[in-house]
């Protein structure tokens, strides 16, 4: 279990991760969906087209921008020019729930979710995207309107720092809130967005899938599962203690049909949310509470 000190993400960590991804970007969302969203054949949307002008057509150009009423009035052939928008919203939606206030190494799922945020939001910043955002707990929401300015990035990381500093022990959930604050985020979601859910996203249901579906005629959706390693595999390692704080409960890891059926369980549970966004092409990343998060967002693709 981590020390008392990092149960809870400190603002300062958070602000220097702004030092360490100078040279660094986003990955092209046609890649990630190649690579994490099982369709090899993607069509790249891009970040948005702008008109710039209108010029005479030349060999190449796409027949498809060919101004008709330009090229009836000057009897020669004219096509629209579009620049490529290089400023696009790019949006983290932070789950700090309790099921995340839990850690058997290095630190907390709640905290290494900010860790992912806060990194994906200096290097938005730092590429020309806007930047804002949606973080979330079981009591309360904030919502933060992407802009491009280091004001913004701090009100993101204060909002998520209160949230999670109101959770003080792991515990199930009772209703599905990703779907819920989903339907929120859809209210202010602008198209062209492209959107980092961050989170645990195991047995998601039905309507939060159809939800995700959705949104992405939309924007480009990416998901990023936070876990623990004792989530996937139990060390072998006699009676392991497990606390939320309240109750204790003990796990022979030394019983090989207790372990291979808790293994099960969760690969389960993961091979189950592959199959669920498979058909949508959303992409789809693991990262551990045990893993360097900047590493982690580069060997999972995400940076480079």
């Amino acid at each position: 279990m981590p020390d008392q000190t990092d149960i809870y993400s400190q603002l300062d960590e958070l602000i220097g991760f702004r030092f360490h991804v100078k040279q660094r970007h986003l990955v092209s969302q046609q890649k990630l969906i190649s690579e994490k969203g099982g369709y090899h054949q993607a069509v790249r949307k891009g970040r948005g087209m702008e008109f710039n002008e209108v010029r005479e057509y030349a060999a190449g150009d796409d027949v498809r921008h060919i101004d008709w009423k330009v090229s009836a009035r000057t009897q020669t052939t004219h096509t629209k020019v579009f620049t490529e928008e290089l400023e696009r919203p790019v949006l983290c939606m932070v789950e700090q729930t309790p099921p995340l206030f839990f850690g058997s190494q290095i630190r907390f799922k709640s905290s290494q979710a900010l860790n992912v945020m806060a990194l994906i939001g200096w290097i938005s910043l730092q590429q020309g995207d806007r930047f804002g955002g949606f973080a979330f707990n079981h009591l309360n929401q904030h919502w933060i309107e992407p802009r491009h300015n280091g004001k913004t990035m701090m009100q993101m990381l204060h909002q998520s720092l209160a949230l999670q500093q109101q959770l003080k022990s792991p515990a199930a959930l009772t209703q599905d809130l990703w779907l819920l604050h989903l339907t929120r985020l859809q209210k202010h979601l602008r198209p062209g967005s492209r959107v980092f859910l961050i989170g645990d996203f195991l047995n998601s249901s039905e309507a939060f899938i159809k939800k995700l579906a959705q949104l992405k005629k939309h924007a480009d959706i990416n998901l990023i599962h936070i876990y623990d390693p004792l989530e996937k595999k139990l060390p072998s390692s006699g009676t392991l203690k497990i606390t939320d704080g309240h109750t204790e409960m003990g796990l022979n890891t030394l019983d090989t049909a207790f372990k291979n059926a808790y293994q099960a369980t969760y690969q389960q549970a993961w091979q189950t949310l592959k199959h669920q966004l498979l058909p949508w092409h959303l992409p789809l990343m693991e990262i551990a509470t045990s893993q360097d998060p900047l590493q982690a967002l580069m060997s999972q693709g995400v940076i480079r």
